[in-house]
């Protein structure tokens, strides 16, 4: 498979000393912040099913937007309109319905009708996407090879007890798709299979998951907590970008979970969904890394928080659950306690739909870990619960209570986790913020003595403007949104302040303030 006259090849890999089936690699040296590949559009990609309402099937504009900032690249005023047919897919235009009805849907939007009124998982819908196109000849045969040449894992989930639920999904999948008379039913099943321990995250160009995708070609790039790469999108259009200086011939890696998590965690993870013990870089050093460093040593924890993790252990048996693993001494299987009970909270408020229920667990989480004086700030979940606290109170509109919290992270947890400038997440939590700085601006909110958020913004916008370049890529929507909003808001300052230096120096005294808001 290797295709020496691209920027990258397929070819076998070694990871820790162990084969790693197939891998990515790049055929020459790339920069840190460069395009490797850009592909149109995947495969298939599929909307979970309460993006079906809001979302764009064909290019994936998301209409609503969870928060300040999300909706940048959409638009104002687009809107969704359902098939006509199948009522389960809505397009942003007529134009994107006919390239979705081309691309096939023509051929199951009558197999759809019938059961317009049952919610099907976004992995049947995928399935079904790739089977019926196939059936029709719309996927070629190099393709086709490419994406059968993926791992369906079809032994991995007979061990675990999983493949009877994949069978049935499968059989469903046939029968809706009408491909019984071109797919076996053991092939379907593989094919399922393959969508489950293969897919990637549909995401907006901030990050927001939309759904999951699935391509053959970006879908051989293997896993390292520790990743070299990262793919960003625009819309349909996917991109693998270098997240630091690669050698010509060097394997590229993503990282396919939340690489600052503890390390057993990682492992448990990837284990369980993707049948593999990770051996990357990060992880044949140990659980000795920064994801797995606590505030005290397990000795030194106190009374209270001794006594609530006994409790624990005794009457939660998720207590001593592997996945928390921390040590075998007394003090050590205290520390898993506290840290099994921080991760159901974590689940738990992941399952709410009311932001004010989900702020109070939140709460109750960040509180639980703070006075239990075990987790710094940057280790997992806490950093988890403050994004989720900081969604949730812009969904709820408390948006000073927001700020703070979004100071916090700027200073405290967005170096630690994320110590790269053009890391794509670092870039889009700091555009969240600069949108909720502006917000807060033009409201007049005053949220520290001698605040000025109007410069903040600026700041925030400006570091953006700059750093997007490098993520995203210059002629990415965002990127060049990021631009105009700059262009904008550094005139208005202009005038305001009569000159280039004056506006840096009062912009210069709101970064310290900033700093200090965030300690």
């Amino acid at each position: 498979m290797a295709q020496r006259n691209h920027p990258y090849y397929i070819s076998e890999s070694t990871i820790g000393g162990h084969s790693a089936g197939k891998g990515f690699f790049s055929s020459q040296n790339v920069n840190s912040g460069e395009t490797i590949v850009t592909i149109r559009r995947p495969l298939m990609a599929s909307l979970e099913s309460e993006r079906l309402r809001d979302t764009c099937a064909n290019c994936y504009a998301w209409t609503e937007g969870s928060s300040i900032g999300s909706g940048i690249c959409v638009k104002e005023g687009t809107t969704v309109s359902a098939c006509a047919g199948c009522k389960r897919f809505r397009y942003c235009s007529k134009a994107c319905q006919k390239e979705a009805w081309n691309r096939g849907h023509k051929h199951e939007c009558k197999n759809l009708k019938p059961v317009a009124d049952r919610e099907l998982p976004k992995a049947v819908l995928g399935c079904m996407e790739i089977l019926v196109r196939r059936k029709h000849g719309l996927i070629d045969d190099q393709t086709w090879q490419l994406l059968c040449h993926l791992e369906s894992h079809v032994d991995d989930f007979k061990e675990n007890g999983n493949y009877g639920g994949i069978e049935l999904m499968a059989m469903g999948t046939s029968q809706f798709s009408a491909t019984q008379d071109t797919f076996s039913k053991d092939f379907v099943a593989a094919m399922y299979a393959r969508i489950l321990s293969n897919s990637m995250t549909l995401v907006t160009p901030t990050f927001d998951p939309l759904g999951i995708l699935l391509d053959g070609l970006l879908c051989h790039i293997n896993h390292s907590c520790d990743p070299n790469t990262y793919i960003v999108m625009d819309g349909p259009q996917m991109q693998l970008r270098a997240l630091r200086d690669l050698k010509k011939d060097e394997e590229l890696f993503i990282s396919y979970i939340d690489p600052t998590m503890p390390f057993v965690r990682r492992q448990s993870e990837l284990q369980q969904r993707w049948f593999f013990t990770c051996r990357c870089s990060k992880c044949r050093l140990g659980p000795g890394q920064q994801e797995d460093a606590w505030a005290i040593k397990p000795e030194a924890l106190s009374s209270q928080y001794k006594k609530i993790s006994d409790e624990e252990i005794k009457r939660n048996e998720q207590a001593e659950d592997e996945t928390n693993y921390t040590g075998d001494s007394v003090d050590e299987r205290r520390v898993a306690a506290l840290e099994a009970k921080a991760f159901q909270l974590y689940d738990e408020e992941q399952r709410q739909s009311d932001p004010s229920e989900a702020i109070r667990i939140i709460e109750e989480a960040i509180t639980f870990c703070t006075e239990s004086a075990l987790w710094p700030a940057h280790r997992q979940p806490l950093p988890a619960f403050r994004d989720d606290l900081i969604v949730n109170q812009l969904a709820a509109a408390n948006y000073e209570a927001a700020w703070f919290e979004c100071a916090k992270r700027h200073r405290q947890i967005i170096p630690k986790l994320y110590p790269q400038m053009h890391h794509p997440l670092r870039v889009a939590q700091t555009w969240q913020m600069a949108m909720l700085a502006q917000y807060l601006a033009s409201v007049g909110a005053e949220v520290a003595l001698g605040a000025d958020l109007a410069l903040i913004a600026a700041m925030l916008i400006n570091t953006v403007n700059v750093i997007a370049r490098m993520s995203h890529g210059a002629e990415n929507p965002f990127a060049r949104q990021a631009q105009l909003k700059f262009l904008e808001v550094e005139e208005e300052l202009l005038g305001k302040f009569g000159s280039k230096d004056a506006m840096n120096k009062a912009i210069q005294r709101q970064v310290e303030l900033l700093a200090k808001m965030g300690e």
